[in-house]
């Protein structure tokens, strides 16, 4: 039997982990990388999935979050598409395409505005458009500081901890930033350290490599300044890469560089964008 429906997770207790048996053809390890985000509280049911299913099998895919942002100083509720994947066997139906036709259609009932991360070649057939993004880079000196501490993804308190920032953080920038983000946040970071700043009770996500170091969120409840951040980063660096834009961290000095993140990454949008044409970048850790 064949059907092509809007699902509910919550109605099916086994779904999710036929969905997940989609997932590992595109995406070998998936499975295992959802299984420790949700180790420290992120809930799979927040997506709403759009499948097209032969008796118990699914064989595609499209799922729909709902993202609350800050863009342009003001909230903006949007709705993500992600996870558009078919059974290799599947594959040259259609089936993506009526479960994409189906979603934007439950979509544009909802939010005004839509986003993906994703091939422009794959969608712009479906009215998104992409739009560049910037990250902003300058010189900076590492410190060799010792203010860091590593969490631990098998400790229940840090998990608490982390939780506790990502309900209550504020947005990272105030043109393009996000809030109460648990769900992507946890699965994007799942297989990235975090650190934890007691003195400004932060979690930060970067990396340091060949003398450059890589920024990309700052969960906090009260934004620190860039400067108090790095002073805290323990390995050496010359040079600074910020994945965000950094209006609310004090780097007015740092140079807006044109930067897709990737062939499969670029950020593509559906309806109105009010910071279209400025150099903004939605957070790493914040795409679906």
């Amino acid at each position: 039997m064949s059907r092509r429906m809007r699902h509910d997770y919550a109605s099916d207790p086994t779904l999710l982990s036929r969905v997940f048996e989609l997932y590992e053809h595109p995406w070998p390890g998936m499975t295992a990388r959802a299984e420790g985000a949700r180790g420290w509280g992120m809930r799979w049911d927040v997506s709403t999935p759009f499948l097209h299913c032969e008796g118990e099998d699914v064989i595609s895919h499209v799922g729909v979050l709902e993202i609350n942002l800050v863009v342009g100083g003001r909230p903006m509720l949007v709705g993500g598409i992600h996870a558009v994947a078919t059974h290799p066997d599947h594959r040259l139906r259609g089936h993506s395409r009526r479960l994409m036709e189906e979603a934007l259609k439950w979509c544009d009932e909802r939010y005004g505005t839509l986003l993906l991360t994703g091939e422009p070649q794959l969608y712009d057939r479906y009215g998104f458009r992409s739009v560049l993004e910037h990250r902003f880079a300058g010189k900076r000196r590492g410190s060799g500081g010792r203010g860091l501490r590593l969490l631990d993804r098998k400790s229940a308190a840090d998990g608490g901890l982390l939780l506790r920032l990502l309900d209550s953080r504020a947005p990272v920038s105030e043109r393009l930033g996000i809030v109460r983000d648990r769900a992507i946040f946890l699965f994007d970071t799942a297989l990235w350290p975090l650190h934890y700043a007691e003195d400004l009770d932060a979690v930060i996500a970067y990396t340091a490599k060949e003398g450059a170091l890589k920024l990309y969120d700052v969960v906090a409840e009260r934004m620190p300044r860039l400067d108090d951040v790095l002073a805290l980063i323990p390995e050496p660096f010359e040079r600074i890469e910020v994945y965000f834009t950094p209006d609310r961290i004090g780097a007015t000095d740092l140079t807006p560089e044109s930067h897709p993140l990737g062939l499969d990454d670029h950020l593509m949008i559906r309806g109105p964008w009010p910071v279209e044409h400025e150099p903004a970048m939605l957070p790493v850790p914040a795409r679906c």
